[in-house]
């Protein structure tokens, strides 16, 4: 309560919270299950380990060393980020199951698994069935679930999710003076 000619002062000032969907605790094993049994309409579209990617996502662009060193930080348990895709209420045929961020990190993981490069000298095929169980179930990968019939939020949500960052350069890794130290 204020007095006559004061001022009140709100109780936050900042923005809320964007809901960018639910949070889902996975193991790498809900992404090759997807791959393997998930059935998406792709009809013509770009898909990467079963999920259609939305056309105005950008390419590809990972190289094969960016994929080597993903893979190699998934099986020493490393954080491997978050992939999100949309699962609207309807099945919009259209948005169903649109992988809106992490399409390079499910690429490594698809071009690993259909054998395209070795991770610590073995091709997945090479791997034994036990590391292959360690692998699936293992792995934390974790998700975001969108639930949206609205193209243009999902939109937005790619761009807030990849346009805010500046990419490091090779002089700013963190061993970077060791290295040239021991050259």
């Amino acid at each position: 309560m204020t007095k006559a000619g004061e001022i009140e002062t709100p109780l936050t000032v900042m923005p809320e919270k964007l809901r960018l969907g639910q949070s889902a605790s996975f193991t790498m094993g809900y992404a090759i299950h997807v791959r393997d049994h998930e059935k998406f309409d792709l009809a013509g579209r770009r898909s990467v380990m079963g999920f259609p990617l939305p056309p105005w996502q950008r390419p590809f662009v990972w190289t094969e060393t960016q994929c080597v060193k993903f893979i190699e930080s998934a099986w020493l348990g490393l954080n491997l980020g978050t992939y999100s895709f949309n699962q609207p209420d309807s099945l919009n045929k259209k948005l169903d199951g649109l992988l809106i961020d992490g399409q390079q990190r499910m690429r490594a993981i698809e071009r690993y698994l259909d054998d395209e490069f070795p991770v610590f000298g073995y091709r997945w095929s090479e791997v034994t069935e036990v590391d292959r169980r360690r692998f699936d179930m293992s792995v934390a990968f974790h998700a975001y679930i969108t639930s949206s019939e609205d193209e243009d939020w999902l939109r937005s949500y790619y761009d807030l999710m990849n346009f805010g960052g500046t990419p490091h350069t090779e002089g700013q890794r963190a061993r970077a003076d060791t290295e040239e130290a021991g050259r």
